[in-house]
Parts: C-alpha cells; sequence; structure tokens
C-alpha cells in the first residue's frame, strides 16, 4: 500500500463554517457611506419538561419559549487591505502594495445563556465575531442592543457576548447533551440575516464526531478550527445559523451549532452544550482558555487498519499523524502507532484521549501505552498548550 493509500485511510471530515453571510467592501472608507457548570442562571425561559404528548404541539411549544432568547449578531471588522495593483497603477513613491481601508461585515446566531437582572450574557461562536471591532445583538421582537465581546477562544469555537437593558428575554435552560441518543429529535434555531426566526427539525445523526475540521480560507483571516467532539444533526444547519442553539423538543440546550458538511445535505455539527459550558463561564470571566494537547490525529482502529498494521488488540486508537514539534513529536510517537492505555486506562476511541487530556493542564505528563510493530512500549508526553494555528504535517 502506498503511503497516499494509506494517509487516505486515516484522514478527517473537513467542513465550514456556517456563521455568516460574510460581505467584504473592499473599498474606500471615503467612498463607501453606506466540569464546571456554568453559574446558575436567573430568569430562565422554562426549565421543566414539557408535558403534552402531542409531539406537533411539544416542538411548536418549545420554538414559542426559545426563540425570543435566540438572537441575530452583527459584527463589523475596520482594517487595512493591501492593494497589489498600486505598484503598477500609481503610487510609486510608496514602496508597493498601497494599504487601503476596509470594511467587512459578518452575521450570525447567540443565544442568551445567562441573565443577571439588566445584563444578559449570550454564547455564540467565535468565528462569528472574529476581529470584530463593533458589535450589534438584534432581538427576536426588532430591538437593536449594542454588545461588548467579554471573552472569545478560537479554538474551540466559542466567544461570550454581553448586553445590558431593560426587560432583555430570559435565558435558555441547559441540557445534557450526555443523555442523547441517537435518532432523537432536535431543533436548530437561528437568526440568519435573511431569513429570521428561522427553526429546522431533525435528529441526532451521531454523538462525539471527531477530527473535523473547518475555516482557514482567508475569510476574515480565520484560522483553521479542528473540532475534537461535535455531535452531528440532520436538522439543516443553514448560512447564518452558527452560534444559535441546538434543542431538545423540550427546549432545553443541548449544543451550538458550528459547522456544516459542504459535501452533502442536512449534515450538519454542533458543539455538545456539556464541554461548551465550563468554556463559556472562564470567558464570561474574562478568564484565557488553556488548551493542553499533545499534538496527534487519531483515528478509531477498524479491522482495514488493524490488518495493514499486523495489529492484533481489540482496543486503542491509531495515530494517523504527528504534529511537527508537537509534545508528541517530541516524545517520539509517529503515524501508525497505536494507543493502548492512556494513565493506564485503555482508550477505544480517540474521544477517549481527547476527553481525559481535556480534564488536565499543559505542563501535566501523560503515561501512554504505544503498541508498534508488535511491541508494546510506555511513553511519557508532557502536554503543551495548543497553539492557534497547528503547523501541517506534510
Amino acid at each position: 500500500m502506498n503511503s497516499s493509500t494509506r494517509t487516505s485511510l486515516l484522514v478527517g471530515l473537513i467542513g465550514v463554517l456556517v456563521g455568516a453571510a460574510l460581505v467584504t467592501n473592499w473599498q474606500s472608507l471615503t467612498a463607501a457611506h453606506k466540569p464546571a457548570a456554568v453559574a446558575p442562571v436567573a430568569s430562565v425561559a422554562y426549565a421543566a419538561p414539557l408535558h403534552s404528548d402531542d409531539l406537533e404541539q411539544r416542538i411548536i411549544e418549545a420554538v414559542k419559549h426559545t426563540e425570543p432568547s435566540v438572537v441575530l449578531i452583527r459584527s463589523t471588522l475596520h482594517g487595512q487591505q493591501i492593494d497589489p495593483f498600486s505598484q503598477f497603477f500609481g503610487d510609486q513613491g510608496s514602496g508597493g502594495g498601497a494599504s487601503e481601508p476596509f470594511i467587512a461585515h459578518a452575521s450570525g446566531s447567540g443565544f442568551i445563556f445567562r441573565k443577571d437582572g439588566d445584563t444578559a450574557y449570550v454564547a455564540t461562536n467565535a468565528h462569528v465575531v472574529y476581529g470584530a471591532d463593533n458589535i450589534e445583538v438584534l432581538l427576536a421582537n426588532g430591538r437593536k442592543v449594542q454588545a461588548e465581546k467579554i471573552g472569545s477562544d478560537i479554538r474551540s469555537d466559542l466567544a461570550v457576548l454581553k448586553i445590558t437593558g431593560q426587560n432583555l428575554p430570559p435565558a435558555l435552560p441547559l441540557g445534557d447533551a450526555n443523555a442523547l441518543q441517537q435518532g432523537q429529535f432536535v431543533l436548530a434555531i437561528g437568526e440568519p440575516e435573511s431569513f429570521q426566526n428561522s427553526v429546522s427539525l431533525g435528529i441526532v445523526s451521531a454523538l462525539h464526531r471527531t477530527d473535523i475540521t473547518a475555516g482557514g480560507d482567508g475569510t476574515f483571516n480565520i484560522p483553521s478550527i479542528k473540532y475534537s467532539d461535535l455531535m452531528q444533526t440532520t436538522a439543516p444547519i443553514n448560512p447564518g445559523n452558527s452560534g444559535g442553539p441546538l434543542v431538545t423538543v423540550e427546549g432545553q440546550v443541548v449544543g451550538i451549532a458550528a459547522v456544516v458538511d459542504p459535501r452533502a445535505q442536512n449534515i450538519g455539527f454542533a458543539i455538545p452544550i456539556n464541554g461548551a459550558q465550563p468554556i463559556l463561564a472562564q470567558l464570561e470571566q474574562h478568564k484565557n482558555i488553556s488548551h493542553p494537547y499533545i499534538g496527534i490525529v487519531m483515528t478509531s482502529m477498524n479491522e482495514r487498519i488493524s490488518n495493514y498494521l499486523g495489529y492484533n488488540g481489540s482496543t486503542g486508537v491509531v495515530v494517523t499523524s504527528v504534529v511537527p514539534g508537537s509534545p508528541a513529536d517530541k516524545s517520539g510517537l509517529a503515524q501508525g502507532d497505536v494507543i493502548v492505555e492512556l494513565n493506564h486506562a485503555k482508550v477505544k476511541d480517540p474521544s477517549d484521549v481527547a476527553n481525559a487530556v481535556s480534564k488536565l493542564k499543559t505542563g501535566d505528563k501523560v503515561s501512554l501505552l504505544v503498541w508498534r510493530k508488535g511491541s508494546l512500549t510506555p511513553y511519557d508526553v508532557t502536554l503543551a498548550d495548543m497553539p492557534e494555528q497547528i503547523p501541517q504535517n506534510q
């Protein structure tokens, strides 16, 4: 089997961010006139399950209670763009590449997850407000409120905005994503710019999808985002739905819409609320988020890979690539290694490794038991803080 065939066994899914209907004006400004749990919520929309036996009526009631707390987010970025043609048409004395001012706009969704008096905290995706210097929130009733970004973490793709004012909508109750089952009904509620107050119905297609990457396409200079744990849903997640809640028919938030697979219909992904809660709590307190990492890309073991490697074990995850300069690289891990244990606990799939590492801190050491070419070898790896841009292993 050649290297390209081998690599094809080990690749993850590539998706696209659905935040934002992006509109960029590359023109002169002068010419443009145009876990730790989240803190207890106050003023919750409703937390008790609805008791109607009629599924359709339960969905209607869930939407009715949830929608007022879902918001449209408009973000604006002012910056400078190098005009590549200026060296040919004037400005010869500037050394080439004259700077042109520009304004870029983006929009996405969010939802109120905590309220304290006249202050409400809005959860959304970090890519919706990445680099923004002005953020406006439009409530479901048409009211506009200026927002302050108090915390953002692009690596987890989560951000917290603060809005203030009288009679703001209540916070939405947060559910338990760990209790979800395949086939369970969920609702994606969002505020796309052109189709506000949008609701779509689907099911939970799968849980714990890993190695899904989006972004990094140059838009707003958003770096590539690698999601370590997402839930998959058939509920259509349309452009502008990023940051909106994925809710159960009881109206509890179980996920935050983030990304879609551009190669298929009705394959969307959301960040599980259980993983998002502690991060939102830290962002609300203006804290930096530490992302300890080993520096490997993993895939689950299957019969095809085990036959190719000659591995006869019943558990373990396969290292598909190692990030150059990462802790794994420095410790000697290599493509094709099989991680059998982490800190003396057996691992069955990549989420076991990711979840264990997420509970540790930068600087902590993990003990790995690794199978390679018929031999078991222990490796001690010191976790480092994940860089914002992960070097690609070509």
